[in-house]
């Protein structure tokens, strides 16, 4: 309901004005409360029509036909109940309709992710996006752009409802996954005139990992309807003249990472990969573009080949292991920096493979570094090490420097936003004032003061959206003169009763503030009294108490997130002194050069690798002069030293950093960090 509440914001607010709209809400397969809740709702409001349909039937597309059933408009739009139109897209895309005349109107979709680690299934276009509208009539179809890339939305297009009905053009109940493609298909490839508006964003989308896209595991039944709706739309395609090359191999690079991720016995994947023959046979390579990456054309036509046509073995694919061990975010780093010198001292333009890579590219530590690093923040060299501008230099424990870059940092930001959103929380952060500027224009800061300006400025502020509730003021995180952060933090902690998260980069950082609290209490609590008497009183009892003190000073308090494993483990001991049963999660597995892992539940210290856009080797230290190895060939228990290759220009950089793995699967490992 919170996300509807969201969707009917977002219809009361049409520019259009909601009086002149007639909304037919269909309450399909909910549970029983949702109906009354949704009667309530819109009790006082006669445009809007709630229908109920239980059909058991787990696809958008059967309520969009009930709906259909009611419509009395001239135009029909789609809005899925987690998503939004934004204020005048109604408005602007029936003017639009009428004024061209056309039977469908395209326009754009921004979108949202649930998680910060989830992929922005969306599109990308190659038409002229200078243009404000492009209309085309059934003999001068652009085919080339409209069946290109993620096209089929229905949700970002209105419908002229008379050309539907005359067409009896419905969702397919044959059609139960990527139903979108059919009937967009339908739509346009029965249409006489069409206009796609490049310009305009009309469409909120919600990513959620609950969708029937995101979630990769599926019943038998369910990977069986995958392959049958996937064979009836190319088909159709085909049929009608369509080169269905983009959309197949777009479709089976998906019904790939489900045929794996699913449990299937060999008779089932026989039946499936007989299936999808007649038309991997039929594939021809992509060719990069701005939608397709070269790695994305590679694996498209290579991977999804080599498992469904190896129903016996399908995790035996070649390419399937290279990609396990991160052929696809080395490759990556490798293309943007073949010009850099770096890149062409060791040839990053004729490597391919992984073993290539290992092959012609030497194992780095800071001393090649060091000399490199100097030229940049000296003399502000560029395009050694990257293409891509260093931003930053983060400072390690040993006090070394070790560049950043935006890319680099992105995914850190990403975990770091994830663990914060929607929650009320103390974040234990010294953020330090701006460090030294280099002749190359960076900074020299902590990762711990990096990620928490940046989440401040970027995340919490300029997207429009304060996704997150803190216990300090939000100007304090923008320090420009030194100051006691930990009183500063402390203060603030104790004044609001209300947090239910305490976040920090590690279990040290939280240790101390609960040594500084209850050193400085007395000065603390007369502090609170001049600004909340009754919050003061609160605080003081609470050192009386019997119970851990996180839990008596803040009722609410959930969880506590913070690394604090391997050196960090007498830090988490003396931070659960205070903290007591509350479950503590160690988060993310931070370091400067790599963002490698995250823990795997609450109270746990088993991790689990993710991709993150570093490329990572594993060099066993129980070996002497032993070669760095790949994920697939770790052995369980054992040691190893963690060899990074980065976006910041580290390539094959041998780290501090040390962990055992304790399972390796399929397309993750799990480890324990020394």
């Amino acid at each position: 309901m919170g996300m509807f509440e969201k969707c009917a914001q977002s219809m009361r607010a049409q520019t259009i004005g909601f009086e002149n709209i007639e909304w037919i809400i269909v309450v399909h397969n909910c549970q029983p409360h949702y109906l009354p809740l949704l009667t309530e709702m819109f009790k006082d409001d006669k445009n809007v029509i709630i229908k109920e349909l239980n059909d058991g039937v787990r696809s958008p597309g059967m309520p969009r036909n009930h709906g259909m059933l009611f419509v009395t408009g001239p135009y029909v739009g789609f809005l899925d109940g987690d998503d939004s139109y934004t204020p005048d897209c109604l408005e602007v895309v029936c003017r639009e309709m009428a004024e061209t005349q056309s039977q469908v109107v395209t326009f754009r979709r921004e979108y949202e992710l649930e998680k910060e680690s989830l992929h922005p299934h969306t599109e990308t276009v190659t038409w002229n996006q200078t243009k404000w509208r492009i209309v085309m009539d059934r003999d001068d179809y652009q085919y080339d752009k409209m069946f290109t890339g993620l096209w089929p939305f229905t949700t970002s297009r209105l419908f002229d409802v008379a050309f539907l009905r005359e067409n009896d053009i419905k969702y397919s109940k044959d059609v139960l996954w990527v139903e979108d493609v059919w009937y967009t298909a339908m739509c346009l490839l029965t249409a006489k005139r069409v206009c796609y508006l490049p310009q305009f964003i009309g469409y909120h989308y919600f990513i959620n990992s609950g969708s029937i896209i995101q979630n990769s595991k599926k019943s038998t039944d369910e990977l069986y309807e995958c392959f049958k709706s996937a064979s009836i739309i190319l088909d159709y395609l085909t049929s009608q003249g369509v080169d269905a090359n983009d959309t197949a191999q777009t479709m089976f690079r998906l019904l790939t990472r489900y045929f794996l991720a699913s449990d299937l016995t060999v008779e089932d994947r026989r039946a499936m990969s007989e299936m999808a023959r007649p038309y991997i046979e039929k594939f021809q390579r992509l060719v990069p573009s701005k939608i397709h990456s070269p790695e994305e054309c590679y694996l498209s036509y290579h991977l999804t080949r080599e498992v469904l046509s190896n129903p016996e073995s399908p995790t035996d694919s070649p390419v399937l292991k290279e990609v396990v061990n991160g052929w696809r975010d080395m490759m990556g780093i490798l293309r943007k920096n073949t010009t850099t010198d770096y890149g062409r001292a060791y040839g990053f333009d004729q490597i391919e493979k992984l073993a290539e890579y290992q092959k012609q590219v030497p194992m780095s530590d800071n001393q090649v570094y060091q000399p490199l690093i100097d030229l940049q923040t000296n003399i502000g060299e560029t395009n050694i090490l990257t293409i891509e501008p260093t931003r930053h230099y983060l400072v390690n424990a040993k006090q070394q420097w070790v560049p950043c870059t935006e890319s680099h940092l992105r995914p850190y930001m990403e975990a770091f936003a994830t663990t914060l959103k929607g929650h009320h929380n103390l974040l234990v952060a010294l953020v330090r004032p701006l460090g030294k500027q280099t002749n190359d224009a960076c900074t020299v800061e902590t990762l711990e003061s990096v990620m928490t300006k940046i989440y401040m400025w970027h995340y919490h502020f300029a997207r429009g959206k304060c996704r997150a509730d803190f216990s300090m003021p939000n100007d304090l995180f923008f320090k420009t003169e030194p100051q006691d952060d930990m009183h500063v933090v402390s203060y603030y902690a104790l004044l609001d009763r209300d947090i239910d998260q305490i976040v920090a980069l590690n279990t040290r950082r939280i240790a101390d503030m609960f040594d500084y609290i209850t050193t400085h209490r007395d000065k603390l609590v007369a502090e609170l009294r001049q600004t909340n008497a009754q919050r003061a009183s609160e605080v003081e009892h609470a050192f009386d108490s019997e119970q851990a003190l996180a839990k008596v000073l803040w009722p609410k308090l959930k969880r506590i997130v913070a690394f604090g494993a391997g050196e960090y483990y007498e830090a988490t001991a003396q931070m659960k002194q205070f903290t007591g049963d509350i479950p503590h999660n160690n988060g993310y597995y931070y370091t400067e050069e790599t963002i490698y892992g995250r823990a795997v539940a609450d109270n746990s210290d088993l991790f689990e690798t993710f991709s993150s856009g570093s490329f990572h080797e594993y060099l066993p230290l129980q070996e002497p002069n032993a070669d760095t190895i790949l994920s697939t060939d770790t052995k369980p228990g054992v040691p190893y030293q963690l060899v990074v290759t980065n976006s910041a220009g580290l390539y094959r950089y041998v780290t501090d950093h040390i962990v055992c793995i304790q399972e390796a699967q399929l397309d993750r490992l799990l480890f324990t960090i020394y």
